[in-house]
């Protein structure tokens, strides 16, 4: 049946559970998948997970595949992506010094060969990679459709940026750019940020939202706007409450509350601003 408005499908963020409850009793590969499709996500994203097609094929879940990729010998790496089927395939092009033509050449690469793989690749923008400024992933864009004629195709993710350009609120008159969405995005992180951290706590630990995601939320909530506008009626987005764990080395800090109760509350408030959105 031909839907007359666009889809919404929230996927948890398969490394939100590392080491979780902690490290010592951290759930197996198993009990995570069910906890996502309990808490009512329709997917779940990770890397090659040996068991994730299996268990996404049981528990009904899709699969959003995650790559880290460089700008040469990358084709095993889709090649084995396409046995495990993904809804979209979210690729970290790259590193802090690959250069744009460099980026954007190997870029065009991977489109032409997820093509013949019929893999629906996503370019991310992230923090310590050939993306991890609005200006370097400018340029590439910019290359890319020189090229080939076409607009790129981005996975947003625009709390590297906030912090890159230490934003204070509102955050969308600098980070939103309606030239982003002329790439059909199809998916889109949303992890809370502000322009000083990353990743902030949804809640305050009282069960009530705090401050500063409420700031984030009217970001999100202008965000979906500006993908709205611009998506046609059958277009599926795939979100992720994005939430770090908290793990040494991670955007999840040790006084946070639960990241994982936080990624709930992340996806329900999202999913709020969708329906009044498409009400």
């Amino acid at each position: 049946m031909k839907r007359d408005q666009p889809e919404i499908r929230f996927f948890a963020g398969l490394w939100t559970l590392r080491e979780y409850p902690d490290a010592a009793g951290e759930w197996s590969v198993g009990k995570k998948f069910e906890a996502v499709k309990a808490a009512g996500f329709e997917g779940i994203g990770g890397r090659f997970v040996p068991e994730a097609p299996r268990l996404c094929e049981e528990l009904g879940l899709d699969y959003v595949l995650y790559i880290d990729a460089g700008t040469a010998g990358f084709e095993d790496q889709f090649r084995r992506a396409a046995d495990y089927l993904p809804k979209r395939v979210n690729v970290q092009l790259g590193d802090h010094d690959t250069p744009p033509e460099a980026a954007a050449a190997a870029w065009i690469s991977m489109v032409e060969l997820a093509e013949t793989l019929s893999l629906p690749i996503d370019l991310e923008l992230h923090r310590d990679t050939a993306t991890e400024t609005p200006e370097k992933a400018a340029a590439i864009a910019s290359i890319f459709r020189r090229r080939t004629g076409r607009p790129i195709r981005w996975c947003l993710d625009h709390s590297h940026f906030a912090v890159a350009k230490h934003l204070m609120p509102p955050f969308a008159p600098r980070l939103l750019d309606p030239r982003d969405f002329e790439g059909e995005v199809r998916q889109i992180h949303f992890r809370p940020f502000n322009g000083h951290h990353a990743q902030i706590p949804a809640t305050d630990g009282r069960g009530k939202l705090s401050a500063e995601f409420r700031d984030y939320l009217a970001f999100a909530d202008e965000l979906l706007a500006c993908w709205l506008a611009s998506a046609p009626a059958d277009a599926v987005l795939f979100a992720s409450p994005e939430n770090g764990p908290r793990i040494a080395g991670s955007y999840g800090l040790s006084c946070f509350p639960d990241v994982w109760q936080d990624a709930i509350v992340v996806r329900d408030e999202l999913r709020k601003l969708w329906r009044k959105r498409t009400a």
